[in-house]
């Protein structure tokens, strides 16, 4: 959604979706937008400052790092971000940034497009490690059953050659 800054007052609201199919880019095959990202954004307008403030959500498809089945993660998240125009500066070799530079975008002209902010937000939302349940048992390390499905007879300690060399490097 492309917003033109010449006609918000101070507030405008941008109500919209995000085609899923514009996720199809994302390498990390683990993890699929399955329904559009739903938006409701305020956005303030202060002078040349710029906020963007409001609700994402979307239904996700992406695959258990411990059992590697795949599961349905419904992603609720929160855009907080602030713009303001690029200023033609000459280019320093070095510059020293505060804390407060680094949580400030750049925009030019007279219009700001919100979807690559859109993009950006759900993908830093979803989990590093994310697990289908808190409870999920993952999979056996000897014969890569799920645990969660059946119980394997391989043992709950397992003599494995690091952890041999682990316990004489301690003794």
């Amino acid at each position: 959604m492309i917003i033109r800054l010449s006609e918000i007052e101070e507030l405008f609201i941008a109500r919209g979706s995000m085609e899923a199919s514009r996720f199809s880019e994302v390498e990390d095959k683990s993890m699929r937008v399955v329904t559009p990202v739903d938006y409701e954004l305020t956005v303030r307008k202060f002078d040349n400052l710029v906020t963007v403030q409001g609700p994402l959500e979307c239904t996700m498809s992406i695959t258990c790092s411990r059992c590697l089945d795949d599961f349905t993660l419904n992603l609720k998240a929160f855009m907080d971000i602030k713009l303001t125009p690029r200023i033609k500066t000459p280019r320093l070799s070095e510059a020293e940034l505060k804390s407060e530079d680094l949580d400030v975008y750049y925009y030019e002209g007279d219009e700001i497009d919100l979807d690559p902010f859109i993009y950006e937000e759900v993908l830093l939302n979803v989990p590093i490690r994310p697990v289908c349940t808190e409870d999920c048992k993952g999979l056996c390390p000897v014969c890569g059953k799920n645990k969660n499905v059946e119980e394997c007879q391989c043992g709950a300690a397992t003599q494995t050659l690091l952890g041999e060399k682990l316990k004489s490097f301690l003794n």
